[in-house]
């Protein structure tokens, strides 16, 4: 019997502008996100497309995982496709939102969606985790460099 889909989200106020912190994670920009976050980003490259044009698939090794990420209309999803994670999940994706909430801060949605293995595969709180200290992290960087 198939495992249902499953789902967490993380939302997260920043001080970067909504444009700053979705173009630090889109383009060729991400390469400085990779020196702010080098534990867990170790490459990027594009697979397919262009840095910045919609639709454009690129290869992510992050920690241990082979991720493609898909930029559509100012949204960004990630696909695991290698990796341990794929012990436990059938299927893995990851969506970025980045939101404006008005006035100083501004919101970082990550949304989590996931088919287990089985039933006894965790939930994976420790990669919503991950994400929030990445976002903690580029967001200081950005507003850093003002």
């Amino acid at each position: 019997m198939a495992q249902p889909e499953y789902s967490l989200v993380a939302g997260i106020q920043v001080k970067a502008s909504v444009n700053d912190f979705y173009e630090s994670l889109k383009g060729k920009k991400q390469h400085r996100v990779h020196d702010v976050a080098s534990d867990h980003i170790h490459k990027v490259d594009v697979h397919e497309g262009e840095w910045e044009k919609s639709g454009t698939v690129k290869e992510i090794t992050f920690t241990v995982e082979i991720i493609f990420a898909r930029l559509r209309n100012k949204e960004i999803t990630y696909f695991i496709l290698e990796g341990d994670m794929l012990k436990y999940y059938k299927s893995y994706k990851v969506v970025l939102h980045v939101l404006p909430k008005g006035g100083e801060h501004n919101l970082v949605k990550w949304t989590l969606s996931y088919e287990k293995v089985d039933d006894s595969a965790p939930e994976p709180t420790k990669y919503r985790d991950l994400l929030v200290k990445l976002t903690y992290k580029i967001d200081a960087h950005l507003v850093q460099g003002r």
